[in-house]
């Protein structure tokens, strides 16, 4: 499990202290005791009204972020943590809740962006 420590979770908020959603976000991860496994869902449940099991599981909701991470700008803010520049253009550009984008934000960053975009070499 990939988890956020209280170090981390205090850097983020002061990244995002303007935004009440990524800062509501990030007490969803402290609630989780920085599982970001666990918090992740809770988030979608929260922001959508949805269990996240009858819904998109982590690995779709990676999916469906996976274009937009990977572009260059948005993976080089990611690999050195600052995620305040990308957490709202994620969120219009995928059409998912702002609180949502902060926790999938964190998770890439913790995933390490430049390893989440690798593309897979074909065995040829």
């Amino acid at each position: 499990m990939l988890t956020v420590t209280p170090e981390e979770i205090s850097q983020f908020r002061s990244q995002l202290a303007d935004s009440p959603e990524a800062l509501a976000a990030l007490d969803a991860i402290e609630e989780c005791e920085g599982y970001l496994d666990d918090a992740v869902p809770l988030l979608v449940m929260r922001e959508t009204a949805q269990q996240a099991d009858r819904g998109l599981g982590l690995n779709d909701w990676l999916e469906k972020i996976r274009q937009f991470v990977c572009q260059e700008e948005v993976r080089e803010f990611l690999e050195s943590g600052l995620i305040a520049p990308v957490i709202e253009p994620l969120a219009v550009s995928t059409g998912i809740p702002l609180g949502t984008a902060t926790g999938l934000s964190i998770l890439v960053f913790k995933l390490g962006a430049k390893n989440f975009c690798k593309v897979p070499e074909s065995g040829a």
